[in-house]
């Protein structure tokens, strides 16, 4: 009928084309005014009109979500591995008498970073390393680290590198230690750009009961025995938002199965890629605890040295752990090539090891050798990490081969975001890309200056600026290293000297006669155990270094912020929160 015709001309005109849709509007118009065009077809028309229009609206959606992902499924795998505490001499390429085969072996599929610098304590490292900012333009750069029940956090107005990759179409998940704050769940993994999370919100957690006590931190709980323990234990163990109430596994065991699943779970196309993992080991920080795997003790018994507390052989057994774990996680990418073939690696320590400076907890038994100091120290055995990049898209040339040019924690996502994943945003770093240095022969440096720490006097819990000069703080200008006051926290003289590696024995530092409030220059170059102390003899550089330290680095105007206020807030108490270590923000 004519009826008919008109109608399935106006079908024909409602066609879901984008660029027409302002046509069908007007021909649908049209054929409203027609006379034949009574109530009951207009009441059809209508409910046409309609569900085109939501068709066309919702095709829309579905073609912008495939252009998005099929964008997105050109995009390679990211793994950030941060190790935690490894020494300098951990690790068997650098001379150690520890274990670690699956490491070393794959320094020939590696670039090995011989230079990358970090800070001298975890927390301060780890917010450099996923903003791309240094602590101390983040309020981050605490000498204690960020202490149970802390406020402080990642700034929520600086982007973490989760949320850069997120938005650039990546799935993007966290395993391990975060210790970057947890005032409120947007302070934590889930709310900084991370779609999943398993792991501890502490600087450390008992590798079998998940938990550390609250009793020295809130010392009303110290008697109180807890299903976690004694001394307050409360639980720290989470996934995303729920905690893992599993005790008596190897917190090992949760974090390689998690990475495995989802490497598996893209492998098999069941989740579309790509994906960045910041995966954060917990070996080989304190307690020092014995893997569930007794093959790894069994191959170091030949290595000896520290207290039956703080006991050599047992760290060697967990840092054999720590290899069979970065062994799992490459043998997982393997078992599929278009993972393993698409992916990168790039693994760094968060600071020197930990060295055997007392007799008792939270000392550890780590060697650094032939570097000076260790973790929180300022010498190169506290700054100076292990570092390396690998993966199935690291170019030929580069497979076993070493770069050493000064990098340090920034450089790390503007070199993974911008120069090899290529998602950057309109973001600035304090970082620079020096990704296509990386991959290149060339001996050129990404830099020449890097500012390793910097702290406002006086160095002591709750202190005001006092006058405002640097303390606690290094700067490198190429080839010299200054320290500006104290080289490390306060705490015994020990964590100053040399550990060595087979019988591991301490080796006091050279006695100059500079005391904690002194300047100390070193050539890094020629001296790497840092025994020359330069600066009475290179006045003029000592000067010069130190301007560039106090009216650059250490001033606001360019910059530089005060610690974020960092004391167990009262309502942080496990206590409250059912003896777990949940946020505490009240809404």
């Amino acid at each position: 009928s004519l009826h008919t015709k008109h109608l399935l001309s106006l079908l024909k005109t409602l066609q879901i084309n984008c660029s027409h849709y302002k046509l069908s509007s007007l021909s649908l118009r049209a054929a409203f005014s027609l006379s034949f065009l009574n109530c009951h077809y207009f009441r059809l028309c209508s409910l046409i009109f309609k569900y085109n229009r939501d068709l066309m609206m919702n095709s829309l959606i579905l073609l912008t979500v495939a252009i998005l992902s099929a964008a997105s499924a050109d995009k390679p795998h990211v793994v950030l591995l941060v190790l935690d505490d490894m020494g300098w001499a951990d690790v068997g390429y650098h001379g150690s008498n520890f274990a670690t085969p699956q490491i070393d072996a794959l320094m020939n599929e590696s670039l090995k970073l011989e230079r990358m610098y970090v800070m001298p304590q975890c927390s301060p490292t780890r917010a450099a390393l996923l903003t791309g900012h240094y602590s101390f333009h983040t309020g981050m750069q605490h000498w204690t680290t960020l202490m149970p029940g802390s406020t402080a956090a990642i700034p929520m107005e600086t982007k973490t590198m989760a949320e850069i990759f997120k938005a650039a179409g990546y799935q993007t998940h966290h395993i391990g230690k975060w210790h970057l704050g947890y005032h409120g769940w947007e302070n934590t993994p889930t709310g900084r750009g991370f779609d999943s999370s398993l792991g501890y919100l502490q600087g450390q957690i008992d590798y079998y009961t998940h938990s550390i006590p609250c009793g020295k931190v809130f010392p009303r709980e110290s008697n109180i025995k807890t299903p976690y323990g004694d001394n307050g234990s409360s639980l720290d163990f989470w996934f995303n938002t729920n905690p893992i109430i599993q005790q008596g596994r190897y917190t090992g065991g949760f974090y390689n199965s998690e990475a495995a699943n989802i490497i598996a779970s893209v492998g098999q196309g069941i989740t579309p890629g790509p994906f960045f993992m910041y995966y954060a080991e917990q070996n080989v920080h304190i307690p020092l605890q014995l893997p569930d795997d007794p093959s790894y003790l069994n191959r170091c018994q030949g290595v000896t040295g520290g207290s039956a507390e703080v006991n050599r052989t047992v760290l060697c057994a967990m840092a054999g752990a720590l290899d069979g774990l970065i062994g799992s996680l490459v043998f997982a990418m393997k078992l599929y090539p278009k993972v393993w073939d698409n992916a990168i690696i790039w693994a760094v320590s968060d600071n020197g090891g930990m060295t055997h400076w007392g007799e008792q907890f939270p000392a550890s038994a780590s060697s650094n050798y032939p570097l000076r100091g260790g973790k929180t120290t300022l010498f190169e055995g506290g700054v100076r990490s292990v570092s390396f990049i690998t993966g199935g898209l690291l170019p030929a040339s580069r497979r076993g081969a070493t770069h050493s040019g000064l990098l340090h924690a920034v450089d790390i996502l503007p070199s993974l975001a911008c120069g090899f994943a290529e998602v950057c945003t309109d973001e600035k770093f304090d970082g620079v890309n020096a990704w296509s240095l990386l991959m290149s022969n060339s001996s050129q440096m990404a830099r020449t200056e890097i500012p390793l720490n910097v702290q406002i006097n006086p160095i002591v819990p709750l202190a005001l600026r006092g006058d405002g000069l640097a303390n606690y703080s290094a700067l490198i200008m190429w080839p010299y290293k200054l320290i500006v006051g104290a080289t490390s926290l306060v705490v015994p003289k020990d964590f100053d000297g040399y550990w060595s590696i087979d019988n591991y024995t301490f080796t006091p530092a050279p006695v100059d006669g500079y005391g904690p409030k002194d300047y100390r220059l070193y050539n890094i170059e020629t001296d790497i155990r840092e025994e020359s102390n330069l600066a009475a003899s290179m006045p003029e550089i000592v000067k010069n270094m130190t301007q560039r330290l106090q009216s650059y680095w250490a001033s606001s105007d360019y910059g530089y912020t005060d610690p974020q206020h960092n004391f167990p807030d009262r309502l942080a108490n496990p206590a409250l929160h059912n003896w777990t270590w949940k946020p505490f923000k009240v809404l």
